[in-house]
């Protein structure tokens, strides 16, 4: 016993000897290919750097630097990727206030103002209290079109670091869109300040490319032309200004337009980023098919690049060229967005009449989807951009039951079931949201009436309307909801009462005018109650609230 004894603890002595020698060897190689890394990026070599990222992440898939680096590479590419892995070091990272800013502005790239806001929502409380958030903030604000929010964030920025001409730069832009001739005059005399005068060449940039879009909105061909090109002689002018001159040269110099595209063309070469942000610029300014045709000139090797495939998708679905969609991506590999490429394909059996199988790799898209919030959103996304409801109504059923903290997807969904007339859903839901949040007012509002209106007596709609009106008897949602139990209970004279604590105004909205209508009609004034009852027609209604209108014009 005791010689077996001896043999078995050598034995995992040795295992654990090689265990901790593997373990310490991983460790190694992931900090000397990430050393790699950072050198190939110095040197502006994105290929190689990936390829050392890709290798530490296969290591150890939550390397916070690694997860890092790719999203850095794949913004860079202008990939949709990039709020992916931005989201992800926010998930290994949460309380950095770096990353959380990195994946606002990344998501604000891609339009995903949803995962910008949450980014920014999740900002510890003291962080909150800097220049770098409010500047983030507001520029998730103006890209949002809330121009008012962004103008307060950047004046808070504007007030904690009085000399930031960063700042000052962001609160003119926002000024320049709005409609006091005054403050648009003034922001436009301050961009011109700071094209001029600014220390910083990036600072110069962006006043110069602001005054040129102003210009081209206001049609001032010559002032966009010069500034277009003062701009581009700038040593920190980017791709995208090349961009902007194109859209100059559309509007103002049509002549020297093709040229200018054909050399941006060239510069943009192996670039996946610059070529991304030509070929979208093409697809809106010029066609789909001209982004197209350029994409298949490329060399072959920056053709199987993932942005560019997922580029071709893309003008393939514009162009609604299923069959080419299909034969273009179906033996492809998209790595982290391989759910993208499921639900393009997914488009391009639908667009063939293909049914079965376009549900199949649906289906497929929301399993590679994995759940991420992230991924769920580009899918949801695409079901809007292509009109797919139901896809969407799914998607966001998911997102309400796996992330219930997003109040945008309950809002989301919410107006979709509306719109669709299902109550029994829209009951469904709200009893979530009430159960989720019992301190929930609205949601319980919205319960006791879904719940009335399919006489759901099983949730005590009338104990549920009772209460949310006796925390809060002026609301004239809650006012009309009670007041519609109590007719619904036979007590007429105590709902006319509570509906006539509204004004005369309030009264008259189509929201609930309607349910006046019913109550006037059962306490005797039928001539009062046609009017309201007409009004009910102004406002979108549920199909049981409908019949129930209809029914009772009927009756007059």
């Amino acid at each position: 016993m005791r010689k077996t004894f001896i043999i078995i603890f050598c034995c995992v002595a040795v295992l654990l000897t090689g265990y901790v020698g593997y373990r310490s060897y991983n460790v190694w190689k992931c900090s000397h290919l990430m050393s790699l890394a950072h050198q190939f990026l110095a040197k502006d070599d994105g290929r190689n750097a990936l390829l050392c990222v890709q290798q530490v992440l296969r290591s150890d898939p939550h390397n916070l630097d690694a997860t890092r680096v790719m999203a850095q590479l794949t913004e860079a590419a202008r990939s949709p990727g990039a709020v992916l892995w931005w989201s992800r070091v926010v998930e290994l990272n949460p309380h950095s206030l770096d990353d959380r800013l990195a994946l606002a502005q990344s998501a604000v790239v891609m339009r995903d103002y949803a995962t910008a806001t949450n980014a920014l929502g999740g900002v510890d409380q003291a962080d909150k209290n800097t220049v770098a958030y409010h500047n983030i903030a507001g520029t998730v604000a103006a890209a949002a079109n809330l121009p008012a929010q962004a103008e307060q964030q950047f004046l808070e920025a504007a007030r904690l670091d009085p000399e930031n001409q960063s700042v000052q730069l962001n609160l003119a832009v926002v000024r320049l869109h709005g409609t006091n001739l005054a403050a648009v005059t003034e922001a436009r005399d301050s961009l011109r300040q700071l094209s001029s005068n600014a220390t910083s060449s990036f600072l110069r940039c962006q006043a110069l490319r602001e005054l040129a879009f102003d210009a081209l909105r206001h049609r001032q061909a010559d002032e966009a032309l010069l500034l277009s090109k003062q701009l581009l002689q700038e040593t920190n002018s980017t791709f995208q200004d090349r961009l902007l001159r194109l859209d100059v040269l559309q509007q103002a110099q049509p002549a020297g337009f093709r040229a200018a595209l054909a050399a941006f063309q060239h510069e943009a070469g192996g670039d996946p980023g610059k070529i991304s942000a030509l070929a979208t610029w093409q697809m809106a300014n010029t066609s789909p098919q001209d982004a197209l045709t350029w994409l298949r000139t490329l060399p072959s090797n920056t053709q199987t690049n993932q942005s560019v495939e997922l580029l071709v998708a893309e003008c393939c679905t514009m162009l609604r060229d299923w069959h080419g969609l299909q034969s273009s991506i179906e033996r492809q590999n998209w790595a982290e967005l391989e759910f993208l490429r499921h639900a393009f394909l997914s488009r391009a059996l639908r667009g063939q009449e293909l049914a079965d199988s376009s549900k199949a790799e649906w289906e497929l898209a929301l399993q590679a989807a994995n759940g991420q919030k992230a991924g769920l959103i580009m899918l949801l996304r695409l079901a809007a951009q292509w009109n797919w409801q139901s896809e969407g109504e799914d998607i966001l059923w998911t997102i309400v039951n796996r992330y219930p903290g997003e109040h945008w997807a309950v809002q989301g969904l919410s107006q979709a079931l509306y719109a669709g007339g299902r109550t029994r859903s829209l009951m469904q839901l709200f009893g979530q949201e009430a159960k989720r949040i019992p301190s929930d007012l609205s949601a319980k509002n919205n319960l006791a009436m879904t719940a009335l209106l399919l006489d759901a007596q099983e949730l005590k709609p009338y104990d549920l309307a009772r209460e949310v009106y006796q925390k809060s008897p002026t609301n004239a949602f809650y006012v009309s909801t009670y007041a519609f139990s109590l007719y619904l209970q036979g007590k007429n004279a105590e709902a006319l009462k509570i509906m006539k604590t509204l004004t005369l105004q309030e009264l008259r909205d189509p929201s609930w005018a309607g349910y006046y209508g019913l109550i006037l009609k059962a306490t005797g004034d039928r001539a009062e109650a046609r009017a309201y009852l007409d009004l009910s027609s102004k406002a979108r209604l549920l199909p049981e609230e409908k019949k129930l209108f209809d029914d009772a014009k009927a009756g007059l």
